[in-house]
């Protein structure tokens, strides 16, 4: 098949390799403007990049220190929340993809550390200078799983370069061609002047979604979920000497929350917050007070957390922006993407439209997909719902109004019991209950108390106390005599 990816990007360029690489017998055209820029904000990963980066199973042609150094990046171990409940100076962290100790008894030992949280694997990474091990060609983190910062304009670069097989066109699309009989997109109509014909058309264009509003694509809101609706990003530069650590800080502010990424030369920042509630000048001199020094935001980004209502229709697959956001607290788009196009090329991309394109394969993976964008949403959602109240927009979020059924239905259960993995049904690429579990934690909807009464019962406090203190212990011998982060990314050359 002809397949026409229209849009760059990460999103554009993650689709033109591995649709490249795992389906070479299909051809990839790729059509992006370098007159349209990207948005560029969101700089941090989850684990299913560094799976794309060095797969063992795929050869996608990427290697990590390349990746590292060409794109800027720095390790990532998870994201540090600060400020999100009623103690502002109070933080917890989150890991990447599931806690450092996932195993067969990840449940005992995360109620175990509910006891003893300062001592949760992730804290200890980071409160010991943030050691990580690196070999030849990859890092092996001890704290569990790893993904990246970097500078998001030269992700989507990385990619284009190690596309080979991969057409790309300098244009952009002005006119969408649809075949009268069957409403497919038959072909797009270029500024250059030219026409470029396809039988499957990704349309990675992001919030313009070039090829779904001329299909009927529509959006579905989360903004009664997610009110932030606005962002000032901006950059700063290290001090001298200053550590470059392995997470993403997130802080609650008065009407939102402040990113921090450090990537190899400087930090991205930003402040997400709902213009319902405070305008952007006034957002601008919060951050202000906040950094503690001026501060030059790149621009104003407005934005509606949501997806596409149907995220493949006709012949035409939307993904990254084009087909979601979620706000970016998680890092959830890449990872999204990359999810969709998983499902998508290993399990509906055939060399033939009509078997790609059946009803049947086109309506479960909608299915599949909006749930997972919805949990998504949910999971987002329960990093809110954190008791704070201290201002008309915490008021109104700590009132209920933004939560949703699955969120009420899991604080609910967290008053009488620890939740297990059965109640977080987790589609491809959504949350499971390791991610939950560190949330609903850090925001005080699951106590020690709870924790702590439940081992009691099972009588499963030793074997847990014994279980997690093995992995502390594991743990702290293998990050002796290891460089440190900004050790590592510095010397690299």
């Amino acid at each position: 098949m002809k397949i026409v990816v229209v849009g760059g990007g990460t999103a554009g360029w993650l689709a033109a390799l591995m649709i490249s690489k795992i389906k070479p017998e299909n051809t990839v055209t790729v059509i992006e403007s370098s007159k349209i820029g990207i948005i560029g904000a969101g700089e941090g990963s989850t684990g299913s990049l560094t799976n794309i980066i060095h797969n063992e199973m795929w050869d996608f042609g990427c290697n990590e220190q390349d990746f590292i150094k060409e794109c800027d990046a720095t390790i990532k171990l998870g994201i540090k929340h600060i400020g999100w409940g009623p103690d502002k100076n109070k933080h917890y962290y989150g890991p990447i993809d599931g806690t450092p100790t996932s195993n067969d008894v990840v449940d005992l030992v995360f109620q175990h550390a509910l006891g003893c949280r300062d001592q949760d694997l992730l804290h200890i990474a980071t409160e010991l200078g943030y050691k990580i091990h690196h070999n030849k060609n990859s890092f092996v983190e001890p704290a569990g799983n790893h993904a990246y910062h970097f500078d998001a304009h030269k992700v989507g670069q990385y990619f284009k370069k190690i596309c080979e097989s991969v057409t790309h066109i300098d244009s952009e699309v002005e006119q969408v061609m649809l075949e009268s009989d069957t409403g497919f997109v038959e072909s797009v109509k270029l500024s250059n002047g030219n026409t470029v014909e396809g039988d499957m058309f990704i349309d990675a264009s992001g919030f313009n979604q070039v090829l779904m509003k001329a299909v009927g694509g529509k959006w579905k809101s989360y903004k009664d979920n997610l009110p932030v609706n606005s962002a000032l990003p901006f950059l700063l530069p290290y001090e001298d000497d200053e550590v470059i650590q392995p997470v993403t800080n997130a802080w609650a502010q008065n009407n939102g929350w402040c990113w921090q990424i450090p990537t190899k030369n400087r930090r991205g920042c930003g402040y997400v917050f709902s213009d319902e509630f405070v305008t952007a000048d006034q957002a601008h001199a919060e951050l202000e007070q906040t950094i503690g020094r001026k501060v030059d935001p790149i621009r104003l980004l407005k934005f509606e957390s949501g997806r596409q209502e149907t995220l493949w229709i006709k012949n035409v697959l939307s993904i990254g922006l084009c087909a979601a956001f979620a706000e970016p607290l998680e890092a959830t788009s890449i990872h999204t993407t990359i999810m969709q196009l998983k499902d998508f090329v290993f399990s509906c991309l055939s060399t033939n439209r009509d078997i790609t394109c059946n009803e049947g394969t086109v309506n479960k993976y909608n299915n599949d997909k909006a749930h997972m964008y919805d949990t998504t949403r949910d999971f987002l959602v329960a990093h809110y719902t954190c008791g704070r109240n201290d201002t008309e927009f915490w008021k109104y979020i700590d009132s209920g109004a933004t939560t949703t059924e699955f969120v009420k239905s899991i604080h609910e259960v967290c008053k009488h019991r620890v939740p297990n993995m059965t109640l977080f049904p987790r589609p491809e690429g959504g949350a499971g209950w390791p991610l939950w579990s560190y949330v609903l934690a850090g925001t005080g909807k699951l106590t020690s108390e709870v924790a702590e009464r439940e081992l009691n019962f099972n009588n499963d406090i030793d074997f847990s106390d014994s279980a997690y203190r093995y992995h502390v212990e594991v743990f702290d011998q293998r990050i002796q005599n290891l460089p440190d982060n900004t050790q590592y990314i510095k010397g690299m050359k």
